[in-house]
């Protein structure tokens, strides 16, 4: 790793060289969504990741985009992410360099070098990965059975950190857990024979129509309540919050924008539903955001089926759960508010609808 640290404090004056070295062996180049390829074993698995899928042309400008140049053999020899946020601007830029039985990976972003990755293979299989970051360094090493990878041992700033023990059998990945000292995570697990991500969706939605209302009677209020949100981030998280705003808590929210009065990371009363049961669904959802982020269709699952629980809890009389108002609304909505007005729309009647329209909270 000394070595791996030293060649890392020099590759600030090797950009050029190293750009110059790589792009000449460059035959042919290919437009890929992120996250890309990636040489190491279970790198997307671990993540509930993808690969990242060859596109025939340059999305807009706007959108982030790979360009990948590849050698003569197939093998990934530069590449260079476009921010969409910066208008199309090339901002990272990795270089390999390709030898008998290693590889270095060299990656750089406007401010210089951000790591330096060696791969060293043995037999066709990589056996283990050297990297180097500006702030930090680690190690993984790679144990396979009949060829295949079984076995990931991670080290952080040269401590054990982690192993991942895969399982495979003759359909190929069956599961994939982490062993964190004493504890243990299943980050992937096949889905069982028959089973129907429709059905356990629809499973969910009626398990948090009985949940929600039971958390709801727990929380710490005593005015009445205007509105209550079912917050979430995203299908890998499937984390679902609960947060509940009274009608002088919102009034004050929308003195500083109207839409704040929806934001339930700015009320002061709230709770988080367990969803362990669920991790399977979550893990599919992911999956299906990482077929294709730009339709992120497992997140578009996600929001659809937190609406119908809304829509479905403002049907019930809360009076014996809950004070509340005389516009009292349950909505899903994500913490950053992006889907805050299709969502109301999905959420609430026509009548509670056109009443929070009419007093100005939209």
């Amino acid at each position: 790793m000394s070595d791996v640290a030293a060649r890392f404090a020099q590759l600030a004056d090797e950009y050029e060289s190293r750009k110059r070295e790589a792009t000449a062996l460059v035959a042919s180049w290919d437009w890929y969504t992120w996250p890309g390829l990636d040489l190491r074993p279970l790198r997307f698995e671990r993540d509930l990741l993808r690969p990242g899928r060859r596109l025939d042309a340059r999305p807009p400008v706007d959108a982030d985009v790979l360009r990948l140049g590849f050698d003569a053999q197939g093998r990934v020899a530069v590449v260079q992410e476009y921010s969409g946020f910066l208008h199309g601007r090339l901002y990272y830029e990795t270089f390999f360099r390709h030898g008998h039985e290693v590889v270095e990976e060299a990656h750089f972003d406007t401010d210089g070098p951000i790591y330096l990755h060696e791969y060293r293979f043995d037999d066709g299989l990589m056996r283990a990965a050297n990297m180097v970051a500006r702030h930090g360094s680690g190690r993984e090493t790679y144990t396979y059975t009949d060829g295949r990878i079984s076995r990931v041992e991670i080290e952080r700033h040269g401590r054990p950190a982690a192993i991942l023990v895969a399982e495979h059998d003759d359909h190929g990945l069956r599961a994939l857990v982490e062993v964190t000292g004493r504890r243990s995570r299943e980050l992937y697990v096949r889905p069982p024979a028959g089973f129907d991500l429709d059905a356990a969706c629809r499973a969910l939605e009626d398990e948090l129509v009985a949940l929600i209302p039971d958390a709801a009677a727990l929380l710490p209020v005593d005015d009445p309540v205007a509105c209550l949100a079912l917050s979430y981030a995203g299908p890998a998280q499937l984390s679902l919050g609960i947060s509940a705003a009274t009608t002088d808590e919102r009034d004050e929210l929308r003195t500083v924008e109207t839409r704040a009065a929806w934001s339930p990371a700015d009320f002061d009363t709230s709770t988080d539903i367990d969803l362990g049961p669920s991790r399977l669904i979550r893990q599919e959802l992911a999956l299906l955001d990482a077929d294709d982020l730009d339709v992120s269709a497992g997140s578009e699952t996600l929001r659809r089926l937190l609406c119908a629980v809304a829509a479905r809890l403002n049907l019930r009389d809360w009076s014996a759960t809950l004070p509340v108002t005389d516009d009292f609304v349950v909505y899903a909505v994500d913490l950053e508010l992006v889907d805050l007005e299709r969502n109301l729309t999905s959420c609430l009647p026509p009548d509670r609808l056109a009443l929070i329209r009419e007093r100005g909270l939209l």
